[in-house]
């Protein structure tokens, strides 16, 4: 896949990511886990921007029809017992979702010439970084609180049609 296709995919998971930790916010009434998912959801915001910006950088203007947030393949449907269930498992799973996109911005990185876009690209990674870090926190948080969440919820399965 060409580096503006990734780059463009990428805003999307940007946009989708913005979303779900809003929504995720919006299910705590813990005030840590709620002022941080509502910072995660600005900062994907910001990054489907820096994105944007360097596609713009790059001479790519980005596809208004492409605008809408895409849910990433990599994330599993399941059914949870409770909010706190479901705002934990998230979190966690996500945990890998941050992780792929400081790889995937590291390599776009390493792909692009342009001193300017690579720099945009460069200062995400080191956010992805304090992401994981504080996600990864609020995890453990949760794992020390909520001992029975060690159990993993039931897959979803959806037939396709």
């Amino acid at each position: 896949m060409s580096t503006l296709k990734v780059i463009t995919e990428w805003v999307r998971i940007e946009l989708y990511c913005r979303d779900a930790y809003k929504r995720l916010a919006s299910m705590t009434d813990n005030p840590y886990a709620r002022s941080l998912f509502l910072w995660l959801s600005q900062a994907c915001g910001s990054h489907a921007q820096y994105l944007k910006k360097a596609l713009e950088i790059l001479g790519w203007q980005f596809p208004q029809e492409l605008s809408k947030p895409k849910k990433p393949s990599r994330l599993q449907s399941r059914q949870y017992g409770c909010d706190v269930e479901e705002v934990y498992w998230t979190a966690k799973e996500y945990l890998t979702l941050e992780e792929e996109m400081k790889k995937t911005y590291t390599v776009l990185s390493t792909q692009i010439d342009d001193p300017k876009a690579r720099d945009i690209l460069d200062q995400m990674v080191k956010e992805e970084e304090d992401h994981y870090r504080e996600l990864s926190q609020l995890v453990q948080v949760f794992e020390q609180t909520y001992t029975n969440l060690k159990e993993e919820p039931s897959q979803e399965i959806v037939e396709v049609s």
